[in-house]
């Protein structure tokens, strides 16, 4: 039986703290927010202000929350993780070994009824109404590599007492700044939050409902730009769930994904290290073997007969250029090993990679064609393409 916001409520009960607080806050910005308007607009130094703490938290989530602990895709430096968890609390978030937790559940469990926060249930149960229901401890074993971690301890346990201190902090520096304690609050913290917040929450809402799947199709995750730039990176998210230990989210060049180079940038100072990368030539059987899927499924509504044939067309020419990206990937893994030996053969086998190049670049090419002009057949042109 399909569960619902209210079977899920009348189950497990409701969180009042996190229904009181989060539900208070939004309550007194919309009550706040027009009193502090009436006065007149905040200052430039308020909104600049305001605009670098929603900046810094998120970086700290998606950085240190999500990437290095959740994830582990890199080691940071203990200073570091200092600053990440500092800031991290800033976000009122929870903790940061709550965090982690409830999101490798996610992953574990992403589109089954054990997913913390799965889209099954509907939009506004991912993206906040998870939250109000009333839960158990984090489950050591979730985060059993976590456990020595003494500073996310430290947070943990004080966790209450640390993020009243740090938003109190945050804003008496908005205050000493700007001279305006009332707009301190309303804008560098309760309009703060609930940007921090709202943007977060897209990412396990809209980020599994609203985007492209050019990765993999075998989960509800998907690619959305515009979410990148409101989440600094994040909103790549089809590739995050099909490659979830890459430190990286956006690959390519022109993907918004500021965490990327700062963790890069870290690791040439010696302030992170360890950074997991997924080979190039990996992700790009992973596209390949996406395409297929998606052509698989495009000629479901086929004749039986015409379905057959189209499915071993598509299959040799998976096959074929599968099988030349696994080629190039054990030559390229031979040329680092004859690399790090110095070994005399290592030339060879550069000049052999090169040609391997050259032809996955071709056979590449030739699979994009083929794509492309399959999504174009529609059943009624079918069979004249088999006659071909």
């Amino acid at each position: 039986m399909p569960q619902t916001t209210r079977s899920v409520f009348k189950r497990d009960g409701l969180d009042w703290t996190n229904l009181l607080f989060l539900g208070g806050y939004h309550v007194a910005l919309l009550v706040l927010l027009p009193v502090y308007l009436l006065n007149g607009l905040p200052s430039g130094a308020l909104v600049a202000g305001t605009a670098v703490l929603w900046a810094a938290s998120l970086l700290a989530i998606t950085m240190g929350y999500h990437r290095l602990y959740a994830h582990k895709t890199y080691k940071a430096h203990p200073v570091v993780e200092g600053i990440l968890l500092f800031l991290g609390t800033l976000a009122t978030q929870g903790s940061a070994l709550t965090w982690a937790h409830d999101h490798r559940i996610h992953h574990s469990h992403v589109d089954t009824d054990k997913d913390p926060y799965g889209t099954e249930i509907g939009f506004w149960h991912s993206h906040m109404l998870w939250m109000f229901r009333k839960r158990e401890q984090p489950d050591p074993k979730f985060v059993k590599d976590l456990s020595e971690n003494r500073m996310l301890h430290f947070q943990h346990r004080h966790y209450a007492v640390l993020m009243v201190l740090v938003n109190v902090l945050a804003i008496g520096a908005l205050w000493l700044i700007t001279g305006d304690l009332l707009g301190a609050f309303v804008i560098g913290f309760l309009v703060r939050l609930f940007f921090v917040h709202h943007c977060t929450w897209f990412i396990n809402s809209l980020a599994h409902m609203w985007g492209s799947k050019p990765y993999s199709s075998e989960h509800s995750a998907v690619n959305n730009f515009i979410l990148a730039f409101l989440t600094f990176g994040e909103g790549y998210h089809n590739y995050h769930h099909t490659f979830a230990t890459d430190y990286r989210n956006g690959v390519r060049w022109y993907q918004f994904d500021p965490p990327k180079y700062v963790i890069w940038l870290m690791s040439k100072i010696g302030l992170a290290k360890d950074l997991k990368q997924v080979n190039r030539l990996t992700i790009e059987r992973k596209l390949v073997h996406a395409d297929k899927n998606l052509l698989l499924d495009h000629i479901k509504s086929f004749s039986a007969e015409h379905r057959e044939t189209f499915e071993r067309r598509i299959e040799e020419a998976y096959d074929n250029v599968s099988e030349k990206l696994m080629g190039l990937k054990t030559a390229s893994e031979r040329y680092q090993r004859l690399k790090e030996r110095g070994d005399e053969e290592m030339e060879a086998m550069r000049v052999k990679m090169n040609h391997l190049r050259e032809s996955v670049g071709h056979e590449m090419e030739m699979w994009q064609k083929f794509v492309d002009e399959m999504l174009e057949v529609t059943p009624q042109m079918a069979p004249r393409y088999v006659r071909v």
